[in-house]
């Protein structure tokens, strides 16, 4: 009697345990705003030519549910509303009324990554222009651009210049990503062949740097030996702590993935805290320093799968984007766990909140 109660009760548990894996929430299209094509405050300007689309010249971001518009036909910086009306316009300001919208007049070069932090100060990654490139001098000539990351309050005027050190002395090369930590301190993580680079300010000071290398992640099977290649690096929302995903592969065939802590204060790699033995899941966003969002492979469905750093599947989820047809589409995720995507189409950008 008592084993088959205890089986019974190992059952139920793992049942509950299995849930999540099997549990799949499907998430429907909202538009949050839509950006028309054309150059007036509130919209980006679609390089297109009588074939369709020609260049992806435009770029968005969504804050605390307001939106940054990154526009490298009319070099400028646009802060929307929800409802897509310009709160702020940086860059080329030629032809705009300043008593219908705020313009702060600033020569971009062409502009990569943007992001804000709660204080609506905006940072904007300005790509140094090399000879030779096109509009937005191709995208792989753009990504390994030398840049600087320029810091404007949020009435749009610039507050300082950064590069590697913090002073525009070093630029940065092919920078990945930007983030905002809850303490207002900005991240940016760079890579250059296979080396990634991680720098924090307050403001203009450089309060934390990291050097890593793929060397760093070797681990030995016997007489096999795999090597880990660094596929992404995201900070803590705290940020006193880094998260390294690292895929670890046997000559070309890859077998598995880790995640590591980065400590910032001990300046030390901590042991791996997760193992994913299926290496087709690739990390896609890190929420609330608790939740991992996966991309989930398995089939040309948008599909994330959600666990906790035990490793435990909390949800599925799956993006119902059967009718959204766009010349480009990306989608996007927040840190409190919100995703969006925008399409850009011949008309304009429309931008979409999933629920």
């Amino acid at each position: 009697m008592k084993k088959t109660a205890y089986l019974t009760v190992l059952a139920l548990f793992l049942f509950f345990i299995s849930c999540g894996q099997w549990k799949v929430t499907t998430l429907n299209p909202k538009r949050l705003a839509f950006i028309k094509n054309g150059t007036a405050p509130g919209q980006v300007l679609i390089k297109m030519d009588e074939f369709g689309f020609e260049d992806l010249s435009v770029g968005m971001g969504v804050f605390d549910g307001k939106i940054l518009s990154a526009d490298n036909v009319l070099k400028r910086v646009q802060l929307l509303n929800s409802d897509g009306e310009a709160e702020l316009v940086i860059g080329s300001i030629k032809n705009l009324d300043p008593k219908k919208v705020r313009a702060i007049n600033f020569n971009f070069n062409n502009i990569g990554a943007v992001a804000m932090d709660d204080e609506n100060n905006i940072y904007v990654q300005n790509r140094l222009n090399q000879a030779g490139a096109g509009a937005r001098g191709g995208k792989a000539d753009a990504d390994s651009s030398p840049s600087y990351v320029l810091g404007f309050n949020k009435k749009g005027d610039l507050q300082y210049t950064l590069g590697q050190s913090g002073t525009p002395d070093t630029p940065f090369y092919q920078i990945e990503s930007m983030i905002v930590d809850k303490k207002d301190r900005l991240f940016v993580v760079s890579r250059s062949y296979e080396m990634w680079n991680v720098y924090r300010f307050s403001g203009k000071k450089r309060n934390f740097y990291l050097t890593i290398g793929n060397q760093d992640f070797q681990e030995k099977d016997g007489k096999e030996v795999y090597r880990g290649r660094i596929e992404n690096i995201m900070p803590y929302e705290s940020g006193d702590t880094i998260l390294i995903t690292v895929a670890f592969y046997h000559e070309l065939r890859l077998k598995y993935i880790k995640i590591y802590n980065y400590l910032v204060e001990e300046r030390k790699l901590d042991k791996a805290i997760l193992n994913i033995p299926d290496p087709k899941n690739v990390l896609f966003n890190f929420v609330n320093d608790k939740y991992l969002y996966f991309w989930n492979m398995t089939n040309n469905n948008v599909k994330f799968v959600i666990c906790n750093l035990d490793g435990n599947i909390i949800n599925n989820l799956q993006l119902n984007m059967k009718d959204k047809k766009s010349y480009y589409t990306k989608i996007i995720g927040d840190r409190t766990g919100r995703i969006f995507s925008y399409h850009v189409g011949r008309k304009g950008v429309e931008i979409i909140r999933w629920d």
